[in-house]
């Protein structure tokens, strides 16, 4: 490994260096929010973000991609093309660990070699985050603030410095593109400090000890009935999670019917239509199954099942985003609060007003 630390300008001067030889995706300020995008200007650049819109998984598993062109007489097939290698500046290690869970299901046992070939091509620089959102709970999930592995290059702003270490051999041969001192001890200290001041901000927290097992011996639970009264199925929560991958695949016909593409997409659980089968039958008709599907892929048997991918590691990652998104504010960690029992469904915030209305007893049934 090699640790350096540099100047804030000396920072801007690595990121023009980098500009050259890579196309860069970095997250900007999109008025009051923040998203990653692609950035020809470290001006553009926002490290001091908190959580984006969208996590940065766009890029591994686009939202909607052509997998090949037909006619008649033939087939094509659409590969990914890069001119340049990409690089991923400024991840927090929420979405660093989201990749890594992703990288489980795409390129171990069933390798995709579209995923493959993006990842391949990316390099990742993350950042230690130090602002976190009020709905983050990483540190929870032992994702955060920092992370311990998956990073090419690592950065942690310690006042007005950046401690700068290496996690890979690109990582290696990057760190030297901009002039800098080498780190001391006193620096590692330095970014110990500013870990243990973060993990103080967090105001959400999971207990994760024995949450599957829990998960699976409450799946009639009174809570996924309740929820699904309250619940839109819009599939923000879905759409907006770093680990989520399900996906659809459709052929589209052109107006001459005779040819057409064949295209794959994100898909969410959450919808009604993800279940379906022939002949209109759907095993997840209700509401509360589509909640009960998400929270405990995410909760329990994404890290607990006979046919997990994960290796026994929980799917969520802790980065917040489904509970920002939902309209209606049903919030991930009151889940495992309830289902862990130390709340009970009255004090969920997303249920208070319908309780309030019709009573815990006598809430209709879906």
């Amino acid at each position: 490994m090699i640790a350096k630390v540099y100047k804030e300008s000396d920072i801007a001067t690595f990121f023009n260096k980098l500009l050259e030889e890579y196309n860069i995706i970095a997250p900007k300020k999109k008025k009051q929010l923040y998203e990653f995008n692609e950035v020809n200007d470290f001006g553009e650049v926002a490290l001091d973000y908190s959580t984006t819109i969208l996590p940065p998984k766009k890029y591994l598993i686009p939202q909607k991609e052509t997998l090949l062109r037909f006619t008649k007489n033939e087939i094509v097939s659409e590969e990914p093309q890069f001119k340049k290698k990409q690089v991923i500046f400024g991840i927090h290690a929420c979405d660093l660990n989201a990749f890594l869970l992703l990288d489980k299901v795409f390129m171990d046992k069933f390798p995709c070699p579209r995923y493959v070939k993006r990842r391949r091509n990316l390099i990742t620089i993350a950042l230690t985050c130090n602002n976190p959102s009020e709905t983050c709970f990483c540190e929870s999930m032992g994702t955060g603030p920092t992370p311990s592995k998956g990073y090419d290059l690592l950065l942690t702003k310690i006042n007005e410095e950046y401690l700068i270490e290496s996690g890979s051999e690109t990582g290696e041969k990057l760190v030297k593109l901009a002039k800098g001192k080498e780190a001391s001890p006193k620096d590692f200290e330095g970014k110990k400090k500013v870990v243990e001041l973060t993990k103080q901000k967090f105001k959400r927290r999971i207990d994760v000890r024995n949450l599957p097992d829990l998960i699976q011996k409450n799946l009639n639970h009174e809570l996924w009935r309740l929820l699904g009264e309250v619940d839109l199925a819009c599939g923000q929560c879905v759409l907006s999670c770093p680990t989520c991958y399900c996906f659809d695949v459709r052929d589209e016909l052109n107006l001459s019917l005779d040819g057409g593409t064949r295209y794959k997409e994100w898909d969410a659980c959450f919808l009604l239509e993800f279940a379906e089968v022939a002949l209109g039958g759907n095993f997840r008709r209700d509401r509360a199954a589509r909640v009960r599907q998400f929270m405990g892929h995410n909760l329990g048997w994404g890290g607990a099942s006979q046919y997990n991918v994960f290796n026994g590691e929980l799917k969520c990652v802790g980065c917040g985003r489904c509970i920002k998104t939902c309209p209606v504010g049903i919030d991930i960690t009151e889940v495992a609060a309830v289902i862990k029992g130390e709340k009970n469904v009255s004090q969920v915030t997303a249920l208070k007003n319908i309780l309030a209305n019709i009573g815990e007893k006598n809430a209709r049934s879906i």
